[in-house]
């Protein structure tokens, strides 16, 4: 579950490849340049998080985002404060005022990652996309344009939530990320300096796959898994999943489909559908971070080890999602494996 995490079972029952498919440009998708986290309570959220050991977040302001969906032009108002973990942002996004599309957001999913977001380098390089994109069946659900001090920026969000795995894909050209200075190391307590993994909990792992592989978007195969020593809420653990990993950008995907319970994947599922479940974080001593965090008010929902082709290793997934919706998950890798 980080780069090993594709042998986290012991056992391989069943498993599926991916076989080769188009990929658009990794020079783009290759890099998550920030989350869109809807959440209902900015100040509540970003409180807890720094607690957590994440410090470096700009406070929060009010933003209209100009927004055209279906040739319906209106104004999104919102409260956002943004985080930086290394070289990923976190966008926590307070939706103000009449319904729109983060508020639909949260009645049918909960608070949670909205959107997954790519930069363009240049205007005319996102739309040259978003036509190659619609020619090949993904439409743009809603697009705008904000002003920055650098020039107009401009950014669309895809239909791709419904088959995709609950995750919208926002494609931006902001040309003050572009002309800004590459990030320094975020300040932040370790381990959140580094995401090492973004992983989405899906029902149909395969049906998943074959959406974002016909795209072009990357595919990825998956195994089942059953790992060692299973704990799930200080019970002996039994669950089982099919795990996906797609490897091709700098932060690996890790595509989730619960098969034996209990576990936090199927209550994810039941709470919230589809959609981000966790970021995972690699750490040096597990049990020492474990006890760090959990004073700070994060216990242990679910854990387990793999031991498997040499490679050996331990997770725990920590309950942050009732700060915000999101898991935090723990890895950690024995030197040498």
């Amino acid at each position: 579950m980080s780069r090993i995490a594709c042998v986290i079972g012991l056992l391989c029952v069943v498993g599926w490849q991916q076989p080769a498919a188009p990929s658009r440009d990794q020079a783009i998708y290759g890099h998550v340049a920030h989350l869109g986290w809807i959440v209902r309570d900015l100040d509540a959220v970003t409180r807890a998080w720094r607690a957590f050991g994440v410090t470096d977040i700009q406070e929060a302001g009010v933003l209209d985002l100009p927004m055209t969906e279906q040739g319906k032009r209106t104004t999104i108002r919102v409260r956002r404060a943004t985080a930086r973990i290394g070289t990923q942002a976190i966008h926590w996004i307070q939706p103000l005022g009449e319904s729109n599309v983060f508020t639909s957001f949260l009645a049918s999913h909960g608070e949670g990652v909205h959107h997954i977001a790519f930069d363009f380098p240049s205007r005319e390089r996102l739309n040259e996309e978003l036509r190659s994109l619609a020619a090949a069946g993904i439409r743009t659900a809603q697009e705008g344009t904000v002003s920055t001090p650098a020039g107009p920026a401009q950014f669309a969000y895809l239909e791709t939530a419904e088959s995709g795995g609950g995750i919208a894909v926002e494609l931006e050209y902001n040309p003050t990320v572009l002309n800004a200075a590459p990030p320094v190391r975020s300040g932040n307590e370790d381990p959140f300096n580094r995401i090492t993994q973004f992983a989405f909990v899906v029902r149909d792992i395969k049906a998943v796959n074959d959406y974002w592989t016909r795209f072009g978007l990357g595919g990825f195969g998956f195994n089942r898994n059953i790992s060692l020593d299973r704990v799930y809420r200080r019970q002996p653990g039994r669950f089982e999943m099919l795990l996906g990993f797609n490897r091709h950008g700098d932060v690996p995907l890790e595509w989730i489909q619960p098969l034996v319970g209990p576990s936090v994947y199927e209550e994810y599922v039941a709470a919230h559908h589809e959609g981000l479940h966790h970021l995972g974080f690699n750490v040096t001593d597990i049990d020492a971070t474990i006890a760090r965090l959990g004073q700070r008010g994060l216990g242990v929902t679910m854990s387990g080890r793999w031991d498997t082709n040499g490679s050996q290793g331990r997770f725990a997934y920590l309950d942050a999602e009732r700060h915000g919706g999101v898991t935090i998950e723990l890895l950690w890798n024995k030197p040498g494996s």
